[in-house]
């Protein structure tokens, strides 16, 4: 009975220390005429944010993309890649995937797929 209660507080900490970082979903934002942004909030411990991204065309693996770009700092509380060339067409679908640097570690979200339904204010 003595080892058990140090057994179980090694295994908890063990599970804190293994769960994976989650990496933030990003928001995509599309202006008109032209330009879009797709960004992530900060949050202590991220030292950067990568973003790939295509248009109409969906990723085969762990391609650079037409976009592939680190973002070193995050500004107004935002990690944001900006695009202001870029004209997006509604129905265009823009599909992407991010990477962050999250204390010392590097994690990436896949999958991502934006439709444009609707334009933002820049």
């Amino acid at each position: 009975m003595g080892l058990r209660l140090p057994l179980v507080f090694i295994l908890c900490l063990a599970a804190l220390r293994s769960s994976a970082y989650k990496v933030p979903n990003a928001r995509v934002r599309v202006f008109y005429p032209k330009g879009f942004e797709v960004s992530i909030p900060h949050e202590p411990g991220i030292s950067l944010f990568a973003f790939h991204g295509k248009v109409n065309e969906e990723f085969d693996g762990l391609e650079a993309g037409r976009w592939a770009r680190d973002i070193p700092t995050a500004k107004k509380g935002r990690w944001t890649f900006r695009d202001r060339e870029t004209v997006l067409n509604l129905g265009d679908t823009l599909y992407f995937w991010t990477y962050v640097i999250y204390n010392g570690l590097g994690y990436r979200q896949d999958d991502g797929a934006f439709v444009v339904s609707a334009y933002d204010r820049p």
